[in-house]
């Protein structure tokens, strides 16, 4: 096995540090790119009327002309659609 210099040593104990960081960054960033994957779906993936909805009312908001819902009416209006 070969012998590290002194200088070698050094270098290592100057980079093992930085490394340590950008391993640890690069995982956990994996991490919250998979969570992000499973808990917000790309929009090509979501179904086009539901997307057309909420532009309708982004625009329908802009104009003033927004809707007060109750609970029950909310989750009528804007729940998933089963196929």
């Amino acid at each position: 096995m070969m012998e590290l210099s002194e200088e070698d040593r050094k270098l290592i104990e100057r980079l093992a540090p930085m490394l340590e960081d950008k391993l640890k960054y690069k995982i956990v960033r994996g991490i919250i790119d998979a969570l992000e994957e499973t808990s917000y779906p790309p929009e090509e993936m979501m179904q086009e009327d539901f997307i057309r909805d909420i532009e309708e009312a982004e625009n329908d908001i802009k104009e003033g002309k927004s809707i007060r819902y109750s609970f029950e009416a909310f989750k009528k209006q804007f729940s998933a659609k089963a196929d």
